[in-house]
């Protein structure tokens, strides 16, 4: 199993992305930062990773098949794209992450 990132920092500021999952990372913190998660008793990254992990729907291609990824592994890739979500102006950002381009 690789244990590469699909994320590379310096794309994250021309919000260019390699796979689904780090859409879905972007929406799901953009959403994140709106407050869309105080109901559920999210209050950090953290507790966001142990939500995305639970759902079982954050998967990895490896060797030809999909495969859930580890929970410190879905931890490591919303830190990295918070990094720049958090700086993001909240008034002028798509909340659903339409804006992310994502390159094969």
């Amino acid at each position: 199993m690789s244990d590469v990132s699909i994320i590379k920092e310096e794309w994250l500021a021309e919000r260019i992305y390699f796979g689904i999952n780090t859409y879905r990372y972007v929406s799901t913190l953009r959403a994140f930062k709106l407050g869309a998660y105080k109901g559920l008793g999210i209050k950090t990254i953290s507790d966001l990773a142990a939500h995305l992990f639970a759902s079982g729907e954050i998967l990895k291609h490896d060797n030809g098949r999909d495969i859930p990824l580890k929970l410190s592994s879905i931890r490591t890739e919303l830190r990295k794209v918070w990094a720049v979500i958090k700086l993001e102006d909240t008034e002028h950002i798509d909340p659903y992450g339409y804006d992310v381009k994502i390159n094969p």
